[in-house]
C-alpha cells in the first residue's frame, strides 16, 4: 500500500509560483482585454492567456461582462426630489382607503 505523500519544497515553491504569477498577471489580463497592452508584452499576455485555462477563463469572464454592459439600456438613477414629486403625486391621486368599522 502506497502513503500519501507530503509534497516536497520544490512542488510546494512551483505552486506558490503559479499563484503568484496569477496574482501579477491579473491586471495585465484586464488590460488585454481592455487594448491596453501593445507590442512585445501583448504578445506576451497573450501566449500565456492562450495556454492558460485560469487566465482564458477570467478574459472569457471580462469580455462578457463588458458586452453586457455596453449592450445594456442606459440608465440613469432617479433623483431623490424627483422621487418624492412623483410619490406625492401618486399619492394626490390614490383614492384614500376606505375606514373599517369604529367599535
Amino acid at each position: 500500500m502506497r502513503e500519501q505523500g507530503v509534497p516536497g519544497p520544490g512542488q510546494v515553491w512551483a505552486e506558490c509560483r503559479e499563484k503568484i504569477r496569477h496574482l501579477l498577471l491579473r491586471g495585465e489580463v484586464e488590460a488585454y482585454a481592455d487594448g491596453q497592452l501593445s507590442g512585445a508584452h501583448r504578445t506576451r499576455v497573450a501566449a500565456h492567456i492562450a495556454c492558460c485555462w485560469t487566465c482564458s477563463g477570467s478574459l472569457q469572464l471580462l469580455q462578457l461582462i463588458k458586452a453586457s454592459l455596453r449592450n445594456s439600456p442606459r440608465r440613469t438613477p432617479a433623483s431623490l426630489a424627483s422621487a418624492r414629486i412623483r410619490r406625492y403625486a401618486h399619492q394626490l391621486t390614490v383614492p384614500p382607503a376606505p375606514a373599517g368599522p369604529e367599535h
